[in-house]
């Protein structure tokens, strides 16, 4: 009998949802493989491919991968990013608890990334400013973006389609991408935002960078009135 299938917590759960009905999973840097376990046993997709560049959490992989007797639909597979993963084998590529900087050149090593049938899932632990304006520069759209709590820590996921026409965004883009402080998450994860931009300013205004600092500003305002919706 396979074990009782765990539960995941917030920030899988929020990328887990933004996995296409029946698609080809690749979870990049899986880690113990939770992603792809979980949503083969709840039938959401039809197989997947649990990659990491380190042979230690691989071993757990393919350790819970038996245990959750999911051998036929989930293979591990030792890959930097996308090097070892052809085209074919992947609809939906999950990105998740890795830096922004990593995200930015594993998705810059896979130019058949550049396919609008192809989605990314995308949940980077820092430099999120960075990668958004990576994805708008390479024709990458944000489909749609959330954030969510974890043990404290506010996380921001966001589904990617690569749609040149659509790609980009208002002066607030880099910061908060789609988030629009509906939610109490969101508006949490603006207001962390806001903060660092305040400071950013206040630092540039003393070294005397006046007009860059008057600029941080004004988008730092704006991102407080987000925070200040009646929801």
């Amino acid at each position: 009998m396979p074990h009782p299938l765990f539960t995941l917590g917030n920030r899988l759960s929020l990328c887990a949802s933004m996995v296409r009905e029946g698609t080809k999973l690749v979870d990049i840097g899986t880690d113990h493989a939770y992603l792809p376990i979980w949503l083969v046993r709840k039938g959401r997709i039809s197989n997947a491919i649990a990659a990491d560049v380190k042979l230690s959490p691989l071993r757990s992989a393919e350790r819970n991968i038996r245990r959750y007797h999911v051998e036929e639909q989930v293979s591990a597979r030792l890959s930097d990013g996308l090097d070892a993963v052809f085209p074919n084998e992947a609809d939906d590529i999950v990105m998740a608890g890795m830096g922004g900087e990593l995200i930015i050149r594993l998705i810059g090593a896979a130019p058949w990334l550049k396919q609008e049938h192809k989605r990314l899932i995308l949940q980077p632990m820092t430099s999120a400013e960075e990668l958004r304006r990576f994805l708008a520069r390479e024709g990458f759209s944000i489909l749609r973006e959330e954030a969510t709590e974890e043990d404290g820590h506010i996380y921001s996921v966001m589904q990617v389609m690569y749609a040149p026409a659509q790609a980009g965004g208002g002066e607030l883009y880099p910061y908060i991408g789609k988030l629009d402080g509906s939610t109490a998450e969101s508006r949490a994860y603006i207001s962390k935002c806001a903060v660092r931009l305040f400071k950013k300013a206040q630092g540039m205004r003393i070294s005397g960078h006046s007009e860059e600092a008057t600029a941080l500003q004004a988008i730092y305002e704006c991102l407080q009135q987000l925070c200040e919706r009646d929801n």
